[in-house]
Protein backbone atom coordinates (compact mmCIF):
# COMPACT_ATOMS: atom_id res chain seq x y z
CA UNK A 1 0.00 0.00 0.00
CA UNK A 2 1.28 3.55 -0.85
CA UNK A 3 0.70 6.91 -0.49
CA UNK A 4 -1.15 8.62 -3.65
CA UNK A 5 -2.13 12.19 -2.27
CA UNK A 6 -2.45 14.56 0.78
CA UNK A 7 -5.28 17.19 0.64
CA UNK A 8 -5.82 19.57 3.31
CA UNK A 9 -9.56 21.84 4.42
CA UNK A 10 -9.46 24.61 6.64
CA UNK A 11 -12.92 24.67 8.74
CA UNK A 12 -14.32 27.09 11.24
CA UNK A 13 -17.03 26.96 13.42
CA UNK A 14 -18.72 29.16 15.21
CA UNK A 15 -18.94 28.92 19.66
CA UNK A 16 -22.36 28.80 20.83
CA UNK A 17 -20.99 31.92 22.74
CA UNK A 18 -17.98 34.54 23.52
CA UNK A 19 -15.88 33.00 25.59
CA UNK A 20 -13.57 35.08 27.48
CA UNK A 21 -10.15 34.04 28.56
CA UNK A 22 -7.35 36.56 30.62
CA UNK A 23 -5.92 36.71 27.06
CA UNK A 24 -8.74 38.02 25.18
CA UNK A 25 -12.13 36.62 23.48
CA UNK A 26 -12.53 33.15 21.61
CA UNK A 27 -15.65 33.64 19.00
CA UNK A 28 -15.02 30.43 17.09
CA UNK A 29 -13.15 27.05 16.99
CA UNK A 30 -11.39 26.65 13.63
CA UNK A 31 -8.94 22.90 12.53
CA UNK A 32 -7.32 21.63 9.35
CA UNK A 33 -8.95 18.38 7.86
CA UNK A 34 -6.04 15.87 6.39
CA UNK A 35 -7.13 13.23 4.36
CA UNK A 36 -4.10 10.99 3.14
CA UNK A 37 -5.37 8.68 0.20
CA UNK A 38 -3.59 5.05 -0.52
CA UNK A 39 -4.14 3.01 -3.93
CA UNK A 40 -5.71 0.44 -1.73
CA UNK A 41 -8.80 3.15 -1.68
CA UNK A 42 -8.31 3.80 1.78
CA UNK A 43 -8.14 7.10 3.19
CA UNK A 44 -6.99 8.17 6.93
CA UNK A 45 -8.34 11.19 8.16
CA UNK A 46 -6.97 13.34 10.47
CA UNK A 47 -6.66 17.54 11.88
CA UNK A 48 -4.59 19.82 12.73
CA UNK A 49 -5.45 22.52 15.04
CA UNK A 50 -3.19 25.40 15.78
CA UNK A 51 -2.65 29.22 15.99
CA UNK A 52 -2.38 29.73 12.01
CA UNK A 53 -3.81 27.34 9.61
CA UNK A 54 -2.68 28.92 6.68
CA UNK A 55 0.84 28.46 7.77
CA UNK A 56 0.19 24.63 8.76
CA UNK A 57 -1.79 24.36 5.25
CA UNK A 58 1.34 25.76 3.83
CA UNK A 59 3.79 23.53 5.68
CA UNK A 60 1.63 19.82 4.65
CA UNK A 61 1.49 20.81 1.52
CA UNK A 62 4.24 22.62 -0.04
CA UNK A 63 6.86 21.35 2.51
CA UNK A 64 6.03 17.56 4.49
CA UNK A 65 4.39 16.20 1.36
CA UNK A 66 7.94 15.21 -0.01
CA UNK A 67 8.14 12.63 2.79
CA UNK A 68 4.62 10.94 2.30
CA UNK A 69 3.97 10.57 -1.92
CA UNK A 70 4.74 7.31 -2.69
CA UNK A 71 5.38 5.70 1.17
CA UNK A 72 4.18 2.74 2.70
CA UNK A 73 1.61 4.75 5.42
CA UNK A 74 1.73 2.14 7.91
CA UNK A 75 5.63 2.99 8.86
CA UNK A 76 4.15 5.79 10.64
CA UNK A 77 7.07 6.12 13.31
CA UNK A 78 10.00 5.92 10.29
CA UNK A 79 7.24 8.47 8.34
CA UNK A 80 7.11 10.89 11.60
CA UNK A 81 11.12 10.98 12.18
CA UNK A 82 12.19 11.77 8.75
CA UNK A 83 9.38 14.70 9.11
CA UNK A 84 10.86 15.90 12.76
CA UNK A 85 14.30 15.77 11.51
CA UNK A 86 13.48 17.79 8.30
CA UNK A 87 11.66 20.45 10.73
CA UNK A 88 13.63 20.54 13.59
CA UNK A 89 14.58 23.82 13.09
CA UNK A 90 11.33 25.46 13.16
CA UNK A 91 9.30 22.30 15.21
CA UNK A 92 7.27 24.66 17.07
CA UNK A 93 4.81 25.32 14.09
CA UNK A 94 5.79 22.28 12.42
CA UNK A 95 4.21 20.25 15.05
CA UNK A 96 0.90 21.59 14.49
CA UNK A 97 1.30 20.09 10.44
CA UNK A 98 2.70 16.52 11.94
CA UNK A 99 0.11 16.48 14.28
CA UNK A 100 -2.67 16.51 12.30
CA UNK A 101 -0.60 14.35 9.36
CA UNK A 102 0.26 11.33 12.28
CA UNK A 103 -3.97 11.34 13.07
CA UNK A 104 -4.33 10.99 9.32
CA UNK A 105 -2.15 7.78 9.51
CA UNK A 106 -2.87 6.11 12.37
CA UNK A 107 -6.38 6.24 11.13
CA UNK A 108 -4.98 4.95 8.23
CA UNK A 109 -2.91 2.18 10.19
CA UNK A 110 -5.90 1.65 12.20
CA UNK A 111 -8.52 0.81 9.20
CA UNK A 112 -5.80 -1.52 7.67
CA UNK A 113 -5.15 -3.53 10.62
CA UNK A 114 -8.56 -3.82 11.70
CA UNK A 115 -7.78 -2.04 15.38
CA UNK A 116 -9.10 1.29 16.68
CA UNK A 117 -5.83 3.62 17.41
CA UNK A 118 -5.69 3.05 21.00
CA UNK A 119 -4.40 -0.37 20.55
CA UNK A 120 -1.84 0.88 18.11
CA UNK A 121 -1.06 3.28 21.33
CA UNK A 122 -0.21 0.32 23.56
CA UNK A 123 -4.00 -0.42 24.46
CA UNK A 124 -6.84 0.12 26.06
CA UNK A 125 -6.79 1.25 29.80
CA UNK A 126 -9.83 2.57 29.84
CA UNK A 127 -12.78 2.37 28.20
CA UNK A 128 -14.21 5.80 28.59
CA UNK A 129 -12.85 9.39 29.54
CA UNK A 130 -13.98 11.58 31.62
CA UNK A 131 -13.91 15.50 30.10
CA UNK A 132 -14.25 18.85 32.21
CA UNK A 133 -17.02 20.72 32.79
CA UNK A 134 -14.88 24.20 30.91
CA UNK A 135 -16.06 27.74 32.18
CA UNK A 136 -14.94 31.14 31.18
CA UNK A 137 -14.67 34.98 32.35
CA UNK A 138 -18.14 35.59 33.47
CA UNK A 139 -20.17 36.99 36.46
CA UNK A 140 -20.13 34.78 39.44
CA UNK A 141 -23.67 34.20 38.91
CA UNK A 142 -23.65 33.02 35.60
CA UNK A 143 -20.38 30.96 36.19
CA UNK A 144 -22.20 29.29 38.83
CA UNK A 145 -25.46 28.52 37.28
CA UNK A 146 -22.95 27.00 34.23
CA UNK A 147 -21.19 25.06 36.73
CA UNK A 148 -24.43 23.54 38.14
CA UNK A 149 -25.69 22.67 34.56
CA UNK A 150 -22.16 20.29 34.42
CA UNK A 151 -22.55 18.77 37.19
CA UNK A 152 -26.67 18.16 36.70
CA UNK A 153 -25.31 16.94 33.15
CA UNK A 154 -23.04 13.82 35.13
CA UNK A 155 -19.66 15.99 34.68
CA UNK A 156 -17.42 15.74 38.01
CA UNK A 157 -14.92 18.23 37.03
CA UNK A 158 -14.78 21.44 36.32
CA UNK A 159 -12.25 23.95 35.07
CA UNK A 160 -12.11 28.18 35.32
CA UNK A 161 -10.80 30.80 33.43
CA UNK A 162 -8.95 33.22 35.93
CA UNK A 163 -6.47 35.99 35.85
CA UNK A 164 -8.23 39.80 34.81
CA UNK A 165 -9.50 40.74 38.08
CA UNK A 166 -8.79 39.12 42.01
CA UNK A 167 -12.19 39.91 43.42
CA UNK A 168 -14.25 38.35 40.14
CA UNK A 169 -12.42 35.12 40.89
CA UNK A 170 -12.78 34.89 43.96
CA UNK A 171 -16.25 35.84 44.03
CA UNK A 172 -16.64 33.54 41.09
CA UNK A 173 -15.29 30.76 42.83
CA UNK A 174 -17.22 31.14 45.78
CA UNK A 175 -20.36 30.84 44.05
CA UNK A 176 -19.25 27.75 42.34
CA UNK A 177 -18.02 25.99 45.16
CA UNK A 178 -21.66 26.64 46.28
CA UNK A 179 -24.20 25.59 44.13
CA UNK A 180 -21.66 22.36 43.56
CA UNK A 181 -20.62 21.85 47.13
CA UNK A 182 -17.38 20.04 47.97
CA UNK A 183 -17.09 16.92 46.29
CA UNK A 184 -16.64 18.33 42.42
CA UNK A 185 -13.25 18.61 41.56
CA UNK A 186 -12.77 22.41 40.47
CA UNK A 187 -9.28 23.52 38.56
CA UNK A 188 -8.07 27.19 37.44
CA UNK A 189 -6.50 28.45 34.71
CA UNK A 190 -4.92 31.83 34.50
CA UNK A 191 -2.77 31.72 31.52
CA UNK A 192 0.70 32.88 31.96
CA UNK A 193 -1.23 36.06 33.17
CA UNK A 194 0.56 36.60 36.92
CA UNK A 195 3.85 37.50 38.11
CA UNK A 196 5.32 35.46 40.50
CA UNK A 197 4.61 37.45 43.59
CA UNK A 198 1.20 37.78 42.04
CA UNK A 199 0.53 34.03 42.01
CA UNK A 200 1.93 33.29 45.22
CA UNK A 201 -0.45 35.66 46.63
CA UNK A 202 -3.69 34.82 44.93
CA UNK A 203 -3.22 31.36 44.39
CA UNK A 204 -2.69 31.35 48.53
CA UNK A 205 -5.82 33.88 48.72
CA UNK A 206 -7.83 31.02 46.52
CA UNK A 207 -6.96 27.60 48.56
CA UNK A 208 -9.84 28.01 50.21
CA UNK A 209 -11.87 26.57 47.66
CA UNK A 210 -10.11 23.59 47.48
CA UNK A 211 -8.15 24.07 44.05
CA UNK A 212 -7.46 20.34 42.08
CA UNK A 213 -4.86 22.47 40.38
CA UNK A 214 -3.95 25.89 39.49
CA UNK A 215 -2.76 25.94 35.46
CA UNK A 216 0.38 28.05 34.18
CA UNK A 217 0.09 30.86 36.67
CA UNK A 218 3.39 32.41 35.46
CA UNK A 219 4.95 33.16 31.58
CA UNK A 220 5.64 29.91 29.86
CA UNK A 221 10.07 30.51 29.73
CA UNK A 222 9.89 31.16 33.52
CA UNK A 223 10.74 27.52 34.61
CA UNK A 224 12.30 28.86 38.03
CA UNK A 225 9.04 31.42 38.75
CA UNK A 226 6.94 28.72 38.17
CA UNK A 227 9.11 26.03 40.47
CA UNK A 228 8.96 28.75 42.71
CA UNK A 229 5.12 29.49 42.74
CA UNK A 230 5.11 25.75 43.58
CA UNK A 231 7.27 25.90 46.22
CA UNK A 232 5.48 28.39 47.86
CA UNK A 233 1.47 27.42 47.72
CA UNK A 234 0.27 24.20 48.70
CA UNK A 235 -2.41 23.42 45.55
CA UNK A 236 -0.76 21.54 42.79
CA UNK A 237 0.52 23.62 39.84
CA UNK A 238 -0.04 22.19 36.33
CA UNK A 239 2.63 23.80 33.36
CA UNK A 240 0.02 24.44 30.47
CA UNK A 241 1.76 26.74 27.88
CA UNK A 242 5.38 25.60 29.29
CA UNK A 243 4.51 22.07 28.19
CA UNK A 244 4.73 22.31 24.32
CA UNK A 245 6.57 18.34 23.58
CA UNK A 246 8.55 15.92 24.62
CA UNK A 247 11.72 18.21 25.22
CA UNK A 248 9.81 21.14 27.39
CA UNK A 249 8.21 18.28 29.45
CA UNK A 250 11.77 16.88 30.13
CA UNK A 251 12.86 20.51 31.11
CA UNK A 252 9.83 20.74 33.28
CA UNK A 253 10.09 17.73 34.99
CA UNK A 254 14.43 18.42 35.66
CA UNK A 255 13.44 21.72 36.85
CA UNK A 256 11.09 19.83 39.09
CA UNK A 257 8.61 22.66 38.41
CA UNK A 258 5.42 21.25 38.14
CA UNK A 259 2.79 18.88 39.62
CA UNK A 260 0.96 18.32 36.56
CA UNK A 261 1.92 18.08 32.86
CA UNK A 262 -1.03 19.60 30.14
CA UNK A 263 -0.37 17.61 27.38
CA UNK A 264 -1.43 19.35 23.94
CA UNK A 265 -1.25 16.62 20.87
CA UNK A 266 -1.22 18.98 18.59
CA UNK A 267 2.28 20.56 19.94
CA UNK A 268 3.95 17.91 20.87
CA UNK A 269 3.83 16.36 17.27
CA UNK A 270 0.85 14.34 17.36
CA UNK A 271 -0.50 11.29 19.35
CA UNK A 272 2.18 9.31 19.84
CA UNK A 273 5.12 12.26 21.30
CA UNK A 274 1.77 12.88 23.74
CA UNK A 275 1.69 9.18 24.80
CA UNK A 276 5.54 9.21 25.71
CA UNK A 277 4.80 12.45 27.63
CA UNK A 278 2.37 10.93 29.62
CA UNK A 279 5.72 8.25 29.72
CA UNK A 280 8.46 10.55 31.02
CA UNK A 281 6.18 11.95 33.58
CA UNK A 282 5.20 9.15 35.45
CA UNK A 283 9.18 8.13 35.46
CA UNK A 284 9.09 11.26 37.11
CA UNK A 285 6.89 11.08 39.41
CA UNK A 286 4.67 13.81 38.05
CA UNK A 287 0.76 13.47 36.14
CA UNK A 288 -0.60 14.58 32.91
CA UNK A 289 -3.26 15.87 31.64
CA UNK A 290 -5.13 16.63 28.05
CA UNK A 291 -5.27 19.97 27.30
CA UNK A 292 -7.29 21.78 24.41
CA UNK A 293 -6.81 23.99 21.42
CA UNK A 294 -10.44 24.19 20.63
CA UNK A 295 -10.55 20.59 18.87
CA UNK A 296 -12.97 19.73 16.31
CA UNK A 297 -14.06 16.20 16.60
CA UNK A 298 -11.35 14.36 14.26
CA UNK A 299 -8.66 15.75 16.85
CA UNK A 300 -10.81 15.61 19.56
CA UNK A 301 -11.55 11.30 19.37
CA UNK A 302 -7.56 11.71 18.95
CA UNK A 303 -7.04 12.60 22.55
CA UNK A 304 -9.68 9.96 23.25
CA UNK A 305 -7.61 7.70 22.32
CA UNK A 306 -4.12 8.86 23.60
CA UNK A 307 -6.27 8.58 26.72
CA UNK A 308 -7.62 6.12 27.14
CA UNK A 309 -4.10 3.85 26.08
CA UNK A 310 -2.08 5.48 28.70
CA UNK A 311 -2.49 5.02 32.76
CA UNK A 312 -0.97 8.88 33.54
CA UNK A 313 -3.80 10.90 32.45
CA UNK A 314 -5.86 10.85 35.79
CA UNK A 315 -7.83 14.32 35.30
CA UNK A 316 -10.78 14.98 33.22
CA UNK A 317 -9.69 16.09 29.47
CA UNK A 318 -10.03 19.78 28.37
CA UNK A 319 -12.21 20.22 25.47
CA UNK A 320 -13.90 22.92 24.02
CA UNK A 321 -16.28 20.70 21.83
CA UNK A 322 -19.61 21.09 23.64
CA UNK A 323 -19.38 24.89 23.44
CA UNK A 324 -18.81 24.83 19.92
CA UNK A 325 -22.20 25.11 17.28
CA UNK A 326 -21.25 22.74 14.53
CA UNK A 327 -18.89 19.81 13.67
CA UNK A 328 -17.82 18.06 10.79
CA UNK A 329 -18.60 14.71 11.83
CA UNK A 330 -21.60 12.19 10.47
CA UNK A 331 -22.44 11.58 14.12
CA UNK A 332 -21.55 14.14 16.73
CA UNK A 333 -19.45 12.84 19.74
CA UNK A 334 -21.16 12.02 22.63
CA UNK A 335 -19.84 13.67 26.34
CA UNK A 336 -22.47 11.73 28.61
CA UNK A 337 -21.72 11.98 32.37
CA UNK A 338 -19.33 13.75 31.18
CA UNK A 339 -17.68 11.08 29.69
CA UNK A 340 -16.77 10.04 26.09
CA UNK A 341 -17.09 6.54 24.83
CA UNK A 342 -13.62 5.68 23.26
CA UNK A 343 -14.00 4.10 19.93
CA UNK A 344 -13.59 -0.12 18.93
CA UNK A 345 -14.42 0.20 15.43
CA UNK A 346 -11.17 0.48 13.35
CA UNK A 347 -9.02 3.68 13.33
CA UNK A 348 -10.11 6.50 15.14
CA UNK A 349 -13.51 4.99 14.70
CA UNK A 350 -15.32 8.64 13.50
CA UNK A 351 -16.41 9.43 9.80
CA UNK A 352 -16.64 12.89 8.21
CA UNK A 353 -19.97 14.40 6.92
CA UNK A 354 -18.86 15.75 3.56
CA UNK A 355 -21.76 18.11 3.57
CA UNK A 356 -20.79 19.71 6.89
CA UNK A 357 -17.20 20.33 5.94
CA UNK A 358 -17.82 22.04 2.80
CA UNK A 359 -20.29 24.26 4.76
CA UNK A 360 -17.35 24.72 7.64
CA UNK A 361 -15.04 25.73 5.11
CA UNK A 362 -16.87 28.21 3.73
CA UNK A 363 -18.24 29.69 7.26
CA UNK A 364 -16.79 33.56 7.75
CA UNK A 365 -16.87 34.32 11.44
CA UNK A 366 -15.18 36.95 12.96
CA UNK A 367 -12.52 35.16 14.61
CA UNK A 368 -10.73 36.93 17.95
CA UNK A 369 -8.70 34.63 20.23
CA UNK A 370 -5.44 37.05 21.72
CA UNK A 371 -7.11 40.59 21.77
CA UNK A 372 -10.55 41.47 23.51
CA UNK A 373 -13.02 42.97 21.11
CA UNK A 374 -13.91 45.07 24.56
CA UNK A 375 -11.15 46.09 25.94
CA UNK A 376 -8.53 45.97 22.76
CA UNK A 377 -6.61 48.58 24.00
CA UNK A 378 -5.68 46.91 27.49
CA UNK A 379 -2.45 45.52 27.63
CA UNK A 380 -1.95 41.79 27.14
CA UNK A 381 0.03 41.80 31.16
CA UNK A 382 -1.32 40.47 34.35
CA UNK A 383 -1.68 42.18 37.66
CA UNK A 384 2.01 42.73 38.92
CA UNK A 385 0.68 42.65 43.26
Amino acid sequence: MRITKIDTTAVRTPMREPLVWPGGTRHSASGLLVRIHTDEGLVGVGEAPGPTLPTIQTIIEHELVQFLLGQDPLRVEWLVHRMEEFSRNWSRIANYAISGIELALLDLKGKALGVPVAELLGGFSRDRVPVVGYLFIDTPEANADKAAAFVDAGYTELKLKVGRDFEQDHDALAAIRDRVGKDVKIRIDANMIWSVPAAIKWIRGLEQFDLQYVEQPVPDFDLAGLAQVRRCVSTPIAADEGCTDVRSALELIKADACDVLVVYPSEAGGLRRAHQIGTLADAAGKWCTIGSWAELGVATIGNVHVVAASSNFPFASDTHYPLQEFDVLTEPLEMSDGLVEVPRTPGLGVELDPEAVDRLANYEVRESVFYDDIQGEAPRVGQIL
